[in-house]
């Protein structure tokens, strides 16, 4: 087989019963010239045998010990051959015309660094519940604040992700992509299509009411850390990474608002305060302390 284009790189963790309706949205695009890697995370289900049992040249299978995410987006990276990688959830969906809309993309831009398409969001009945907010050229400020971006429609050179790995500290896992987003942007600009290419499927186990909220605090505090000790990151963000670290602080707040802890409630409101002053007016930091009060 010739060198492909694109490589979808597809990490997974015990998705048996979910990967096989996404791998076969992958083989069904109008685009040809890419291959699928399924990185297996060292999943306990039968994953190996779901995806040995679809007979397409252009899957390879990969299997390794388990490392989170990030390790495995990376293995991906090392494995891959195409000019371009992108990373594909496992439980995810794409439009038959999402490949083909990223190599038209390519050439319309002049063969970006890295861009971005658009998505929807689906239920577990295949329902479009929402389109994802368009993306602004304000991008690179709002991208500190906010991850606007699906791995899904997210498209790296190769040479690139080969440079900006993911993160694999596993406290980071479910904001790594986020972490390394912004330290992308803060060094090639973002380009973007609103074209709608690709499905976010919501289910049970991909909500945040599943983690617990010690998780959350442990996981933001290496994100701040991981950005705060980043040169680059640091003075593009100057004027607002303190900002950034306060907004942190009042989702802990919420999220132990919500597990009735007010007194983590109160230390982590101390510290937004202490840290951004004017958070202290959002609504996140005030409804926060009102649910923390009112029990």
């Amino acid at each position: 087989m010739s060198t492909p284009y694109i490589s979808v790189v597809v990490p997974t963790y015990n998705r048996a019963h979910l990967i096989e309706r996404s791998i076969q949205s992958i083989l069904q695009q109008t685009y040809t010239d890419y291959e699928v890697l399924v990185v297996d995370d060292g999943s306990e289900d039968n994953t190996e045998q779901v995806i040995k049992s679809i007979n397409d040249q252009r899957i390879t299978y990969y299997k390794k010990a388990n490392g989170e995410r990030a390790a495995a987006r990376n293995y991906g990276t090392s494995k891959a051959k195409g000019v371009y990688v992108t990373f594909f959830d496992s439980d995810d969906l794409m439009y038959p015309h999402h490949l083909q809309h990223a190599y038209d993309f390519i050439n319309q831009q002049n063969n970006p660094e890295w861009f971005h398409l658009g998505f929807d969001y689906k239920n577990s009945s295949g329902m479009v519940f929402r389109n994802a907010e368009p993306l602004h050229e304000n991008i690179q400020r709002s991208l500190l604040f906010d991850n606007k971006l699906s791995c899904n429609g997210v498209f790296i050179k190769r040479v690139i992700a080969e440079q900006y790995p993911f993160h694999e500290d596993r406290a980071l896992a479910s904001s790594e992509d986020w972490e390394l987003w912004i330290r992308l942007i803060c060094s090639f600009p973002l380009k973007f299509s609103t074209e709608v290419t690709t499905s976010v499927v919501e289910h049970d186990l991909r909500s945040l009411n599943t983690v617990k909220p010690e998780t959350i605090e442990r996981r933001d505090i290496v994100l701040i850390h991981q950005l705060q000790s980043n040169a680059e990151v640091q003075k593009i963000y100057e004027g607002d990474f303190l900002r950034f670290k306060a907004e942190r602080y009042t989702f802990f707040m919420m999220k132990y608002a919500e597990a009735k802890r007010p007194d983590k409630v109160m230390t982590w409101a101390c510290e937004a305060a202490l840290t951004y002053f004017p958070v202290i007016f959002t609504r996140r930091f005030l409804a926060s302390l009102k649910n923390s009060i009112i029990r």
